[in-house]
């Protein structure tokens, strides 16, 4: 078990030094009849390298993303403001930091950390200050991404062989295995209900949990995407990135419809995106 584990955490070193280059962009939008109509888009990365993994905060002012944006070789978290443009480096470690994430009280913020042992763990950041205060778990390792379900609980990707997804309460300790071979999406979509996708040989299914029943349905099977990045919004509902579109599924059809191209802005390769609350603005990670 201990030559598994620390086989596991070599092979995540690796991967996690081996960052792909890519770009991130805000696009200016709006929402209508079921469709975003592209206003304008600008690339708000200012450095070639790992930009990913945006989120929006502060009433949607903010946008926490990752970044190997300093000469350590290592990535942090950076908030960009909307209005100024300016990007500013928030976690001040001598470790990387992946999946920063704003915390149900709204005035911390969470992160994958790779610690110097190559453990990854969930860690709480001070919003303001930008420094470290404690580990979320001690015992709940090798995480590779999260989600926050609420105050006492998240998902987690579980960096086993197979990979796996899991549920935490932070409160009990109690973690719950979900499902194998999970794809690196999952998102609570309401108050009793997540969704997560299971990727097999020849397509992904999308797969709604409500938590009262702790019973998972199939809602959506997608046999065309070789992305695995989906998304949910409130009212678009289902959400996917192809090359430089984003698509949505329609429940009535069952068809995956173009929702919105940004490839005439020079968006390649959409491998990340997220919507921000007010529906103004989509941010989104393009490869080069």
């Amino acid at each position: 078990m201990r030559i598994l584990f620390i086989v596991l955490l070599l092979t995540c070193s690796k991967v996690f030094s081996q960052l792909p280059v890519t770009e991130l962009f805000l696009a200016n939008v709006e929402i209508k009849n079921k469709l975003i109509k592209v206003k304008s888009v600008e690339k708000i990365s200012n450095h070639v390298g790992y930009n990913n993994q945006p989120g929006f905060i502060n009433n949607d002012k903010e946008i926490l993303f990752t970044s190997d944006i300093e000469s350590d070789r290592k990535t942090h978290i950076c908030a960009y403001n909307v209005k100024t443009k300016n990007t500013k480096r928030l976690s001040i470690t001598n470790t990387s930091e992946y999946s920063a994430q704003l915390l149900p009280n709204k005035k911390d913020f969470s992160v994958v950390m790779v610690e110097e042992d190559s453990t990854q763990r969930i860690w709480v950041f001070d919003l303001l200050k930008g420094e470290n205060k404690s580990c979320l778990s001690q015992q709940t390792d090798s995480v590779g991404y999260y989600t926050w379900l609420g105050k006492d609980s998240l998902l987690y990707y579980k960096l086993t062989t197979p990979h796996s997804l899991h549920a935490l309460n932070i409160k009990t300790n109690q973690d719950v295995w979900l499902c194998n071979n999970p794809t690196r999406s999952f998102k609570k979509v309401s108050a009793t209900t997540f969704f997560y996708v299971i990727h097999e040989e020849k397509e992904n299914t999308v797969y709604l949990f409500d938590v009262r029943t702790k019973k998972a349905t199939p809602f959506a099977v997608d046999n065309v995407s070789a992305n695995q990045d989906y998304s949910w919004h409130a009212t678009l509902s289902l959400l996917k990135s192809e090359a430089g579109k984003i698509y949505r599924y329609s429940i009535d059809t069952k068809v995956w419809a173009e929702l919105a191209d940004f490839t005439s802005f020079g968006v390649k390769k959409i491998t990340r995106f997220t919507i921000s609350a007010n529906g103004k603005y989509v941010a989104l990670v393009s490869n080069l």
